[in-house]
């Protein structure tokens, strides 16, 4: 099981770190940190994996996977891959993607310096017959569901979608003592919900940036989060970068997931986060560092997005489902 796992699911620079009767737990490192996989095999070709990086290096010219789809989930911090046509895939918090390890990314990053979520490995032959025991009529054909979302784009992105967030949390929660069989069903669900999306129009569903723009609004991005005291007018961007103010805006969303500053809001307090939990700082020097000269302010701030205030953070209280859209 163990070298199979390994084989489909992780990168070649991985080694196993840990293993029990029922996961499989695989490490990386990086110049700057470690990532860290913990595997489960649900049923044959499906994987579940949690994911836990703390670097903001990524992986390089993956593998390539025929016939196997990936399934990510972020859960915090973001995670960015440049794709082999050019295009920039940009991951945020309660993020969905969906790719086809045909045609892997060539390049990615973890941008934030930490990242948590799940993904799903799949092989779409194998994993049709393990639905098809489980789900007999009712099971979706998985090799027509992601020919049809994928397309030709390779990758599929939901933002922020309540039902996918839901489905995906459960997992964190899932009971111990029936922990297989609750994976079985929430991947079962999952799939019964994705056959659902060809039917309709669903909210959040991004279309893609073209190469050139796609850059080009990456380094608007850069350029805005290089310093998060400082919240640089549209029109200064649109001047520098050459591009108008609409474009910016509109192009942004579709990368980012939200307009300029509602993406540097969520920046601030992504970055916030990951201080408190990791630095010594205080929370009045965190609170600067992001933008916020009143302590109390940030704190308000801060609690009304994570449902905690900064210092029940900094104690290591665990964050609650959270809405940076706003």
């Amino acid at each position: 099981m163990t070298n199979q796992i390994r084989k489909i699911c992780f990168p070649e620079k991985s080694y196993l770190e840990a293993c029990s009767d029922n996961s499989v737990v695989y490490r990386v490192d990086f110049a700057d940190g470690i990532g860290r996989m913990t595997a489960y095999p649900v049923m044959p070709g499906i994987t579940l994996l949690f994911n836990d990086f703390y670097t903001s290096s990524g992986f390089a010219n993956e593998s390539h996977r025929a016939g196997m789809v990936e399934i990510n989930y972020c859960r915090v911090g973001r995670y960015e891959c440049l794709l082999r046509d050019g295009r920039i895939v940009s991951l945020g918090p309660q993020d969905f993607s969906m790719n086809d390890m045909g045609h892997p990314p060539r390049e990615s990053s973890f941008t934030l310096g930490e990242y948590h979520g799940i993904s799903l490995a799949v092989a779409i032959d194998e994993a049709q017959k393990s639905l098809v025991a489980m789900l007999g009529d009712n099971a979706p054909c998985l090799k027509e569901l992601f020919e049809q979302i994928l397309l030709e784009q390779s990758v599929l992105i939901l933002r922020a979608n309540p039902r996918v967030q839901r489905l995906f949390s459960d997992l964190y929660e899932a009971p111990e003592f029936c922990q297989t069989a609750y994976f079985k069903l929430k991947t079962a669900e999952l799939f019964l919900f994705l056959s659902g999306l060809n039917d309709q129009a669903p909210e959040g569903r991004v279309r893609y940036v073209s190469r050139d723009l796609s850059r080009r609004i990456r380094d608007i991005e850069q350029f805005m989060t290089r310093d998060l005291r400082v919240r640089i007018p549209i029109t200064e961007l649109a001047s520098r970068f050459k591009i108008s103010e609409t474009t910016i805006k509109k192009r942004f969303v579709q990368l980012y997931g939200s307009p300029p500053y509602v993406y540097l809001r969520r920046r601030r307090m992504e970055t916030a986060s990951f201080l408190l939990r990791t630095s010594a700082l205080s929370i009045t020097e965190i609170a600067s560092q992001v933008g916020y000269q009143n302590a109390s302010k940030f704190s308000r701030a801060f609690s009304e997005i994570y449902g905690i205030s900064p210092s029940d953070c900094k104690k290591g209280v665990r964050l609650e489902q959270y809405d940076l859209s706003e």
